[in-house]
């Protein structure tokens, strides 16, 4: 009798790779998309199987929590309070106008995995809204398989947080100094002055100039860079900086996305298997 539900259990894993690989240690996450919406399910959101329910569903509340902005209600299944997000952007009652195919407020939502291995699990995740015009918004979330626990980036690199704030400053100035430099190319000092003053950017010193930076306390600066704003791939982390332009000029916007190999960082704690996979393998 033993011998044969040694044998069916290893059938079954066999059948399911995905759930087994995710039995292996948690070293990886089975993940299933739960949709709803109209139209083309709009709403998308993961849900993660791990062999430790428990687990699982401390990661998958969280993930519902933090797609629909902390609106969640844990009587109700994911599909249900997907449901209840599309109605309350999309459905008008009240007035007798039924459905509305563009809605207003949070209209839909996305993801992308971006590390799913070794342990950790690193989610993009999109958020679209609707007024007077539509915009997406993209957040990040870094978990422990093995706990649930969602991570900080002090968990994951040991660099200390002062010092990636001056990289970042230094890295942000770069970038957008080049996309003034177009500008006073093309020679559209409108367009020039509206990023400039969104910025902060200090022409004299072709910088930003942000919160940190010495200066009277009643001048305008940049907010800093959030360091908890963060995400993992299989070779490099991930810092985002990102300052809404106007709707017209946000094409001007320089890319958001800054990107630290991890041999340019001090890994630890959970991220130390990965870094060690990225790394090139040294010459014999």
């Amino acid at each position: 009798m033993l011998k044969k539900c040694i044998l069916g259990a290893w059938l079954w894993a066999v059948a399911a790779p995905g759930w087994a690989q995710a039995v292996a240690g948690a070293a990886q996450a089975r993940i299933a998309t739960v949709t709803e919406g109209r139209p083309a399910n709009r709403f998308k959101v993961p849900q993660v199987q791990l062999a430790d329910a428990a687990v699982a569903a401390r990661i998958n509340r969280r993930l519902v929590a933090l797609v629909l902005g902390g609106e969640t209600n844990p009587a109700l299944s994911v599909r249900q309070q997907l449901r209840q997000a599309e109605r309350t952007c999309c459905y008008d009652g009240e007035n007798g106008l039924g459905w509305n195919t563009a809605g207003q407020g949070l209209t839909g939502c996305d993801y992308t995995v971006l590390l799913n291995q070794q342990g950790l699990l690193s989610i993009e995740y999109s958020q679209e809204f609707t007024g007077a015009y539509s915009w997406e918004q993209a957040r990040h979330a870094t978990f422990d398989l093995r706990t649930g626990r969602q991570l900080a980036l002090a968990d994951l690199v040991a660099d200390p947080p002062a010092q990636l704030t001056r990289r970042m400053h230094g890295a942000i100035s770069r970038r957008l100094g080049e996309t003034m430099a177009e500008l006073r190319d093309v020679g559209d000092s409108t367009d020039f002055e509206i990023v400039a003053e969104n910025f902060h950017w200090d022409e004299t010193a072709k910088r930003v100039r942000f919160q940190s930076d010495p200066g009277p306390a009643e001048e305008a600066r940049a907010s800093e860079p959030d360091l908890e704003s963060f995400a993992l791939t299989p070779t490099e982390l991930r810092l985002y900086y990102e300052r809404m332009l106007p709707h017209v000029l946000l094409n001007l916007e320089p890319d958001n996305t800054y990107r630290f190999p991890y041999s340019r960082v001090q890994p630890r704690g959970a991220l130390l298997p990965v870094a060690a996979r990225a790394r090139p393998p040294k010459a014999k």
